[in-house]
């Protein structure tokens, strides 16, 4: 049930449709040692073995409201719908915000767990609220954006304090009219000579989709958690010391400063960038690899890998990475 396809079993797998179905799971004392699954895309069980419950939501429900007041249209969507399904109805609506998520492999229950994003957008820009069962208390909860804590590819939902709650659905927030997200770079050119109100959302659909496929491996042939490592977070003096040590400027853009303290906005460097220039590419661990033409994945290479090659190829690129230029690269996918 993972993207990876890697080999991998668990001691009991639950599939779901509704809260009423958990609330039976939880009466009958089943949603202990449990953990939900989207789509599998953002997961490597490390050792081919979870003993706990692994629970699926199979509801891929979609309603669309068109009339309320805030202007929005408000899209609600269970937790078993298929992102990237998602995103090609919105797009077909001709509704903003959705279309740069486009590709994206998973199910909106994971999408809002993870805070997933890509090319200049994150699911956090386009959520209300999300819809939760507590296993404690038994009863659903409605979580709003800003109590969900997102930041970059985190949210409430990967702590202790949210961890237990089970995504049951999202409402997302779009738009009607033209709202284009040109902030990646391969956008912005693509579009340069385009007004906003002469777009759609299936040309950005269509745009990224495009870009994706000349990046990343077809998942019929080659296994993978899509993006491996997340891009990592400097202070400002840092970059320019790295920058210095190396003689140019390391790629990077301009984010808020973590630090409450800070006199300076911090720096999110190119985790792509540092491994390539690191010396990675071609690097290979039993049958994991890195994908030549997007150093931030790592692929199950020929169906032959096993979580444990996963790892150790994982432990071999972020310590070449910080030999050479004393940056912490840390894991986007999560390890079971």
């Amino acid at each position: 049930m993972t993207t990876f396809g890697l080999p991998a079993e668990c001691g009991r797998l639950i599939e779901y449709d509704t809260a009423a179905d958990l609330q039976e799971l939880r009466n009958a004392g089943m949603l202990k040692e449990t953990m939900p699954i989207g789509g599998g895309s953002n997961i490597l069980f490390t050792t081919g073995r979870f003993n706990g419950t692994i629970l699926h939501c199979n509801n891929t429900t979609v309603n669309i409201n068109r009339s309320n007041s805030s202007g929005a249209v408000e899209v609600y969507a269970a937790a078993g719908c298929n992102l990237d399904m998602l995103c090609a109805m919105t797009c077909a609506e001709s509704l903003w915000g959705m279309e740069n998520l486009s590709g994206i492999p998973g199910e909106i229950g994971g999408a809002a767990v993870q805070n997933v994003g890509a090319y200049g957008a994150e699911f956090r820009d386009l959520v209300k609220h999300v819809i939760c069962f507590d296993p404690s208390t038994g009863n659903e909860t409605t979580i709003e954006n800003a109590d969900c804590r997102y930041g970059y590819r985190d949210s409430v939902f990967k702590h202790p304090e949210g961890k237990n709650l089970i995504v049951t659905g999202v409402v997302l927030a779009l738009s009607p009219t033209p709202k284009p997200n040109r902030n990646y770079a391969a956008l912005a050119a693509a579009f340069k000579d385009t007004a906003d109100e002469k777009l759609t959302p299936t040309d950005f659909r269509n745009e990224i989709l495009r870009l994706r496929t000349a990046k990343l491996p077809d998942p019929a042939i080659a296994g993978s958690a899509g993006r491996f490592f997340k891009n990592p977070v400097v202070s400002a003096q840092r970059h320019r010391e790295i920058s210095a040590k190396f003689g140019r400027e390391i790629p990077g853009h301009i984010v808020p400063a973590e630090s409450s303290d800070a006199t300076e906005p911090d720096v999110k460097l190119s985790a792509a960038w540092l491994i390539d220039n690191a010396g990675c590419k071609g690097f290979t661990q039993g049958g994991a690899s890195l994908w030549p033409s997007q150093p931030l994945v790592i692929i199950n290479t020929c169906g032959q890998a096993t979580g444990e090659d996963v790892v150790a190829l994982e432990k071999r690129i972020i310590q070449t990475v910080r030999n050479v230029f004393q940056v912490e690269l840390s894991p986007e996918v999560i390890h079971i």
